[in-house]
């Protein structure tokens, strides 16, 4: 990782999220995801930085609340998507310490997080922004046309759990899909069944790191849309400086460092020491 970004500051902070990393005004100022993106802020102070191995592309790396700016985008709506998916993942509860924690509730958390952060980016922002269809991968069907041609309405976030956990895992719904035209979507659904393969290979790789059991304000798969409706921030300059603190404490717990910072200031001090490091490197 490089170029790692910390602000002192919490209004600056936002201003930067607000204009630097979602830059498509429909979303970010949409009162759903303005909320969304605010609470994520709140809980998490994610931070930002850019690729130095090819590790980094695929190490989700927003589980720890660090989140990498993907080079190489020129639609600025797919830029705000990515970056929405991440902080969708970031509403949620992750176990840090997996000596804590059994192989199988690692599964069944990130498991469930995945499916509900994929359905609200990849099926509900359609539903909500006007619009957003026609500024994103037109070259191809995706499952929210599907449904939109099967006339279903916006469906709840228990519904679309539901569906999808059983389109990856079994073939319980395939027979309400008979179109050519949906066997690519089906097929891409399915290619998910690899995230049970991914959290082994997760949980091997970081179940010695014990950078222990750090508490971060989260909300729950099915609660999330509930609380988002009418969220409103009370964060303040204190609230930010110490889960600030605490994200940054994790990264360099992650990254073997003999040092975590104790105060917030520190964190300036010790972030130097994360450049041109990476958190897990293929094959690792």
């Amino acid at each position: 990782m490089k170029n790692i970004q910390l602000f002192k500051r919490k209004d600056a902070y936002e201003e930067f999220v607000f204009n630097e990393i979602f830059k498509d005004e429909r979303i970010k100022y949409h009162p759903f995801y303005q909320n969304l993106i605010q609470f994520v802020l709140d809980a998490k102070a994610p931070v930002f930085y850019e690729q130095t191995d090819p590790s980094e592309f695929a190490n989700f790396s927003a589980y720890y609340n660090w989140v990498l700016r993907r080079a190489g985008y020129t639609n600025p709506t797919m830029e705000s998507m990515y970056f929405l998916h991440d902080f969708a993942h970031m509403m949620f509860d992750y176990p840090y310490d997996m000596s804590s924690v059994s192989e199988d509730e690692f599964n069944e958390t990130v498991i469930t997080n995945e499916y509900t952060a994929s359905n609200e980016t990849e099926i509900l922002a359609h539903y909500r922004v006007p619009g957003l269809r026609d500024s994103v991968l037109q070259d191809r069907r995706i499952f929210f046309d599907t449904l939109k041609e099967m006339g279903i309405t916006q469906p709840t976030v228990h519904q679309l759990l539901g569906m999808r956990r059983l389109l990856i895992e079994t073939s319980t719904l395939d027979f309400l899909f008979p179109k050519p035209e949906d066997g690519p979507v089906i097929a891409q659904l399915k290619s998910y069944s690899g995230n049970r393969a991914w959290c082994k290979t997760r949980f091997k790789q970081v179940v010695d790191l014990n950078p222990t059991e750090y508490f971060f304000w989260a909300l729950r798969p099915l609660n999330y849309e509930r609380v988002l409706i009418n969220y409103q921030t009370t964060s303040t300059q204190e609230n930010y400086e110490r889960t600030l603190l605490k994200t940054v404490r994790i990264m360099c717990a992650v990254m073997g460092l003999e040092s975590l910072p104790r105060y917030f200031e520190e964190c300036f001090e010790l972030i130097g020491a994360l450049e041109d490091r990476v958190m897990l490197k293929s094959g690792e």
